[in-house]
């Protein structure tokens, strides 16, 4: 157990301070959460191909695959509350959650749970590309400018994972 600040005296109760916050003993290991914009929704699917990098694992870039989608967005539930609904005043909107594993075992395992990670998922259509002789030459083209748009996401990424312990360790002060 960490952290558990209850002592003697003290009122327990969930709506004025909860006394801790219980986390089993093998939760967040090697598994990972990342939220995607909406309009990705009809591309991040199960099995599809991701990549992480961690402020806590610098200089590493890890391969994942995605194991899980979440099927709703977490944004427009309706609470109870004193104040009638404005359709002006959404918040923003909410993002596809998708569940992440490392592609090969024991990538990740350095990783502590509770790390900030950067994620990005990518889309393969070179199989596609090679063997669907229905596609025309305006879909090839386009299929081929998606597929260089995540090699140069992908270049940004290992980037980031360079430039980031400078910026937090140098720049920053830390």
């Amino acid at each position: 157990m960490e952290q558990f600040v209850l002592q003697e005296g003290d009122l327990v109760n969930p709506v004025l301070r909860p006394a801790g916050v219980l986390v089993p003993a093998g939760a967040g290991r090697n598994r990972f959460e990342a939220g995607f914009p909406q309009v990705t929704a009809q591309v991040i699917k199960k099995g599809g191909v991701a990549e992480i990098m961690c402020i806590s694992k610098p200089f590493t870039v890890v391969p994942m695959v995605i194991f899980e989608v979440q099927d709703v967005i977490a944004a427009g539930q309706v609470r109870q509350t004193d104040r009638l609904g404005d359709a002006q005043r959404q918040g923003p909107p909410g993002t596809i959650t998708a569940y992440l594993e490392p592609l090969y075992a024991g990538q990740a395992d350095d990783i502590p749970p509770g790390s900030r990670c950067l994620a990005n998922a990518y889309t393969d259509n070179h199989h596609r590309l090679e063997h669907d002789d229905a596609l025309t030459f305006g879909q090839r083209i386009f299929l081929h400018v998606v597929d260089t748009v995540g090699v140069v996401h992908a270049a940004g990424l290992r980037i980031r994972s360079l430039i980031l312990p400078l910026q937090t360790l140098v720049f920053t002060g830390h």
